[in-house]
């Protein structure tokens, strides 16, 4: 099965030139691990947005050709059904963090899509656990180090069990031991089937998670 799909696919920003890229073909398999490599300004993170739906639905900018996520434009799932079906963490983890708490940030999702409570509480756990963060979980966001605010991001996206995981250089901005519990997470995830896009510009983290290389 295709989790992801584009063909010809073009984004350009209003007023802009020229094209971010252009006609871009790709597509990624169920399962699959693929790390997105290319120069600075090649369109990379433009790619995880248009892929997540945030282009054009939340981000302005005009698109052509075709994007497809499980065989549907993004556009074509109400917010709850997308929130399902993919899930991105940023660069920065202080763009995605905002609640009292950690168990209260990763369970912010969940009760907007009306999780059951028995499911959100096992979801939580298994999430901050996976992480490492179960217990500071009482504890406020801001008190923890960049790395683990960066782990609490993908522990919130994680709790919503998303079929396709996208990575903004979600680990560029942490320091050596952060980056190898987080890498670690990560090919845990990969073994039980994730599937994955993500940009790196880092050779051995690319080479330890993904199954192939795409570069813009």
């Amino acid at each position: 099965m295709t989790t992801l799909e584009l063909t010809n696919f073009t984004i350009t920003y209003p007023g802009a030139a020229r094209p971010v890229f252009a006609q871009v073909n790709f597509s990624l398999a169920a399962g699959e691990a693929v790390a997105l490599r290319g120069e600075s300004g090649a369109g990379k993170s433009s790619l995880l947005l248009a892929a997540c739906g945030l282009i054009p639905h939340s981000v302005a900018a005009n698109t052509s050709g075709d994007l497809r996520l499980f065989g549907r434009a993004p556009g074509e799932y109400t917010l709850a059904e997308r929130a399902g079906l993919v899930g991105m963490v940023f660069q920065s983890a202080q763009t995605q963090l905002f609640c009292g708490t950690s168990e209260l940030e990763v369970a912010f999702g969940l009760e907007n899509l009306c999780i059951p409570r028995e499911e959100m509480h096992t979801r939580v756990r298994e999430a901050l656990e996976l992480v490492g963060l179960w217990e500071r979980r009482q504890e406020s966001p801001n008190v923890l180090s960049g790395g683990q605010q960066q782990l609490l991001a993908l522990a919130a996206v994680l709790a919503m069990r998303p079929r396709l995981l996208l990575l903004d250089e979600a680990l560029s901005q942490l320091d050596n031991h952060t980056s190898e519990h987080m890498l670690e997470v990560l090919v845990k995830l990969r073994a039980a089937g994730q599937s994955m896009l993500f940009v790196d510009h880092d050779p051995s983290r690319c080479n330890a998670l993904a199954d192939r290389e795409v570069w813009l």
